[in-house]
């Protein structure tokens, strides 16, 4: 049987999945319940599935990947994202309010009870990520360690989330604990959120701090429309179920238009990141990111209205609905860990290049990881809270208990001796393939392994890019050449090719080829075994163009035959 149609297969149990055990209104009546915590459940269930599906999509099929690792059947879901994450927003607006509405004192330890268990979802999955990373080989300074340690560079890119909905939690209970009004209250979320969003825009896309690009906030005006909806809810229940299925109809409609008319605008009118240099950029970003909000409101909207109908449930979206926040932060290292490379830093563990053995490894894997890394996760939070909330000690094995204050001891004593092994990881000078390379100054390892190495520029007064090593050629060209005629002949991909030979007499071609839409300068240089590629990116939102030459031509300019 062919991926085909085990997509096909795929996508018919996804959609049995979800609708499994699902029940249908009766004529007349309605699911009264459509907003309760039980149904809220089970729909975040579905829209953690669905972030999960995202990110392997953007892992297999997105089109900044060579061609060589591009695998199609999940393309639907490259650009639904903050689709997804939007649900998660609007439900978390909504929970807040009705609980600050139900539950007297709410506001009351609100910091302890609601933000310190995600701050330390957070910090557990920071230092989970980076203990994976150090193991695959990614090479850390100790201060690059520390920093991930500190939360403030991020190991995890999907714990996002938690930092963002933990500012959301503090606005929100800053604006109800001090607001007389509701209203005022709510408002002043808005506001908030607005700044947020500004502030996201003003911020060029980056990887070390928080606001890292427009998936920061490009569905965040959700959560305030949750809190009205929640303010307002009995009003436009009501209204809604005058004219039920026009009502539908139009949501799902405008939802699937308005999704592709946003995503048209990012790509061929306003964009994120067209132009950093263009004055017009942040008022762009903003407008991008309305329109993904409209985008993602409608989706939600059409969401909710099918549930007025359909009574959704079944066991496995109830606990996958409980556990989402733990699910959102594990998923990733196994998405990255089965993927064509881990995190463009070194081989994954295990390619799988069938997609639908890519996603059952990858959620099969991501449902025990969760599991482990939630029981850690509360029995730290039970630590917190002291006195008969404590959890029940971690069982290891079968009769041998490990009480959770010795497990963070023994995790802690682990990120030291990674800490440093990773101290004593310096490296000036690379052999591979029987050719000597010196790294120019200011450049520190950041991944090597006996055919593959990438050093990152860690110096002051230039912006060179990552220098790159590749003695497989691990994209889909020129892997099996052995000259520099052969390159010369046969790379019709590479721009402005020449034949350079270096004062160690060590030929090579020169030139540029495209990688996701910037260019790259590439070196395929003649070596003890086939062609040896050294490479740079020159993406000009990070990097000189000057410098990336310079330094090539330094790098290149001194390669010798190691005897």
């Amino acid at each position: 049987m062919t991926q085909t149609y085990w997509m096909y297969l795929f996508y018919f149990l996804l959609g049995a999945l979800v609708f499994f055990g699902a029940q249908r209104v009766p004529r007349g009546e309605w699911n009264d319940g459509y907003t309760s915590l039980e149904q809220t459940k089970v729909l975040l269930g579905i829209m953690a599935l669905g972030v999960a599906l995202h990110h392997m999509a953007q892992k297999t099929c997105a089109p900044w990947h060579p061609s060589k690792y591009t695998v199609h059947g999940l393309d639907p879901f490259v650009q639904m994202g903050y689709l997804f994450v939007g649900a998660f927003l609007f439900c978390s607006g909504l929970g807040l309010y009705r609980s600050v509405k139900t539950k007297p004192d709410y506001l009351r330890g609100f910091v302890r009870r609601r933000i310190l268990p995600v701050v330390i979802a957070y910090y557990l999955s920071e230092w989970l990520c980076t203990g994976v990373r150090l193991a695959m080989g990614e090479a850390m300074d100790g201060l690059t360690v520390l920093w991930y340690l500190s939360g403030l560079h991020m190991a995890n890119f999907n714990a996002w989330y938690a930092v963002a909905i933990c500012f959301f939690y503090l606005a929100f209970w800053a604006a109800f604990r001090y607001c007389k009004r509701e209203g005022a209250a709510i408002f002043c979320v808005f506001l908030f959120t607005l700044a947020y969003a500004l502030l996201g825009a003003l911020i060029d896309q980056q990887t070390d701090w928080w606001m890292q690009g427009e998936w920061w906030y490009n569905s965040i005006l959700l959560f305030p429309l949750g809190l009205l909806f929640g303010k307002y809810e009995k009003q436009v229940t009501a209204f809604l179920k005058r004219g039920y299925v026009l009502w539908l109809l139009l949501a799902v409609a405008a939802a699937v238009a308005l999704f592709y008319q946003s995503q048209w605008r990012i790509d061929h009118a306003w964009g994120y990141y067209n132009d950093w240099n263009d004055p017009m950029k942040v008022p762009h970003r903003l407008m991008c990111a309305a329109a993904q909000w409209l985008s993602a409101f409608m989706f939600v909207a059409a969401c909710f209205l099918l549930t007025m109908k359909v009574r959704l449930g079944n066991r496995a979206l109830q606990w996958l609905g409980g556990v989402t926040l733990e699910f959102y932060l594990v998923h990733g290292i196994f998405v990255e860990l089965f993927g064509y490379n881990f995190r463009d830093i070194s081989k994954s563990l295990y390619y799988i290049k069938s997609v639908p053995l890519y996603v059952c490894a990858v959620l099969g894997c991501s449902v025990v990881g969760t599991m482990l890394f939630s029981r850690v996760w509360k029995a730290v939070v039970g630590l917190t809270r002291g006195g008969p909330s404590r959890p029940r000690p971690l069982r290891a094995m079968r009769g041998v208990k490990i009480k959770p204050r010795v497990f963070m001891l023994i995790v802690a004593a682990l990120a030291v001796m990674l800490l440093m092994r990773q101290l004593s990881g310096s490296e000036t000078t690379r052999v591979m393939s029987g050719l000597e390379f010196r790294l120019p100054e200011g450049y520190a390892k950041r991944y090597s392994d006996s055919r593959y190495g990438a050093w990152e520029y860690a110096g002051d007064g230039m912006r060179p890019g990552n220098l790159v090593l590749d003695g497989d050629i691990r994209d889909d060209k020129a892997g099996n050449l052995a000259t520099a005629e052969e390159v010369l002949a046969e790379c019709d991909w590479l721009r402005e090719a020449e034949l350079y030979i270096n004062p160690q007499g060590v030929r090579m071609v020169r030139g540029f080829a495209d990688y996701a839409g910037h260019p790259e300068r590439r070196y395929y240089i003649e070596s003890a075994g086939p062609i040896l590629l050294m490479s740079m990116i020159e993406d000009a939102r990070y990097y000189s163009a000057a410098d990336c030459e310079a330094v090539m031509a330094q790098v290149a300019a001194g390669v010798r035959r190691k005897d």
